[in-house]
């Protein structure tokens, strides 16, 4: 049984479970499967139109809990009732419209595509979608996607997002590079910028930038 995955805005991943795919014990083998993407990452939950019992919340938090690479975050619901269940469970859970994100320009089969390697120099990776990279992307190397670029490690080389869209982000954990380009628009750093915890966001024609720390 597959289940969609792509990444988040807190530069992590999301599990998305729906009334035909809901099923625990297949759902933990789905987790163990893809653990290699998904180590040291953050990981979210989301019950898409699903309310699970009190047991399945407890059976899939524990066994997320026991793998220690995966940094565990709570749930995601566009359901009062299960937002409550795991609230006055102690699991964090975010109530959310989802059938709003599925309208946004991204197409249904534009799922996230994991590079689990550095981009070297003289490199090209690229997605029609949204891209996460576990690794670097180096000097002289490049990545370009139609959706969002996260990137688990440095951004040194160039980044093109948001190809053909009006709205898109790309986020980093270190970033020192000469130029990104978003949503057809280009962003020029000098020589010397350095960004920790980086986010660039493309909303209403205009560019901004997010960074705990900026040099």
């Amino acid at each position: 049984m597959d289940y969609k995955i792509r990444g988040t805005n807190i530069l992590g991943i999301e599990i998305i479970v729906t009334p035909q795919n809901f099923d625990i014990e297949k759902l933990k083998m789905f987790i163990k499967e893809k653990s290699a993407i998904m180590r040291k990452t953050r990981l979210v939950i989301t019950f898409d139109d699903v309310i699970p019992q009190e047991k399945d919340i407890q059976e899939l938090a524990s066994f997320i809990k026991e793998r220690p690479d995966i940094l565990f975050c709570g749930f995601k619901t566009s359901r009062k009732e299960t937002r409550e269940i795991s609230l006055q469970m102690g699991f964090p859970c975010d109530i959310s419209n989802l059938e709003l994100e599925k309208t946004t320009e991204r197409a249904s089969n534009e799922e996230i595509k994991f590079i689990k390697k550095t981009v070297r120099s003289g490199e090209k990776v690229s997605s029609s979608g949204d891209i996460a990279i576990l690794g670097d992307i180096n000097p002289g190397a490049e990545v370009e996607a139609g959706g969002n670029i996260y990137i688990f490690g440095s951004l040194r080389g160039l980044a093109k997002a948001g190809i053909g869209k009006r709205e898109c982000e790309v986020r980093a954990l270190f970033v020192q590079t000469p130029r990104i380009e978003i949503c057809g628009q280009e962003k020029i750093f000098e020589r010397e910028e350095r960004f920790h915890n980086f986010r660039l966001i493309f909303k209403n024609g205009k560019i901004r930038i997010n960074s705990t720390e900026r040099t």
